[in-house]
């Protein structure tokens, strides 16, 4: 065998032997990249995504809250070191805060709820409570997901109004009536009426108002505003009205 052929066998083994080498280190390190992009997502509450490898790019998929922008998911992931490319094409933002398992079971944006707190130097008395958040209600009223009781993000901002409200009139009681249209079962209506009064509730005690200060009534279809018959008076019917009580 010629000096030239060893020469050539020797190099080909030599190559063959990084490629092997490559190959073998190339899963362990895109799964090392994909750990610590989630890590990365998940220290802004971005969790629950499938995070393809190819190399140094990245493919993103799954749904993400609908208040948070795909490219902001992308540029978190790019700070990554070793990050090259991002792709968030199949990054789908959430259109409903509707439980699927359960609707009656409300969720929320914790973090678009305002938390009250500190001291007053001029709370309200009841009567002044009553009409604030009257007001507020008739202005904007409180939509709920449909046939289900998580608020809708647009009304994030009246609520958090009635919060508070409801927290300067420390010596008040808040009761929370829920309200539905005539349409459907009536049954089934006082239990959406429940749970979306409930719903209101769990917000204003997420926002800093105490559970014992409030209390619940379902009424289902049984106080109609307006007729049924049109779907501007179902609307006015669906409803959560506040009553506001001095403790005695």
């Amino acid at each position: 065998m010629s000096r030239s052929t060893v020469l050539l066998a020797g190099l080909a083994s030599l190559l063959l032997l990084t490629w092997i080498t490559v190959a073998v280190r190339h899963v362990p390190i895109e799964a090392d990249l994909v750990q610590r992009v989630k890590q990365a997502l998940a220290s802004y509450a971005i969790t629950g995504l499938t995070i393809e490898a190819d190399g140094r790019e990245l493919r993103l998929s799954g749904e993400i809250s609908r208040h948070i922008d795909p490219g902001h998911v992308a540029t978190i992931a790019r700070q990554v070191w070793g990050v090259r490319s991002v792709d968030v094409d199949e990054l789908r933002q959430r259109s409903s805060m509707l439980d699927a398992d359960d609707p009656l079971s409300p969720r929320f944006d914790v973090s678009r709820i305002v938390r009250l707190g500190g001291d007053l130097s001029n709370p309200m008395d009841a009567g002044t409570c009553q009409r604030t958040m009257a007001r507020l209600a008739a202005a904007a009223s409180v939509r709920f997901e449909a046939g289900g009781a998580s608020p809708m993000l647009e009304s994030y901002a009246v609520l958090n109004d009635l919060a508070s409200v409801a927290y300067q009139c420390p010596q008040a009681a808040i009761v929370i009536g829920g309200h539905t249209d005539a349409s459907g079962d009536r049954n089934a209506n006082l239990r959406l009426s429940q749970a979306r009064a409930e719903a209101v509730e769990r917000f204003f005690y997420l926002a800093g108002i105490p559970a014992q200060r409030m209390q619940i009534i379902a009424y289902g279809d049984s106080q109609p505003v307006a007729g049924n018959t049109t779907a501007e008076g179902r609307a006015a019917n669906r409803r959560i009205t506040f009553d506001v009580r001095p403790v005695r």
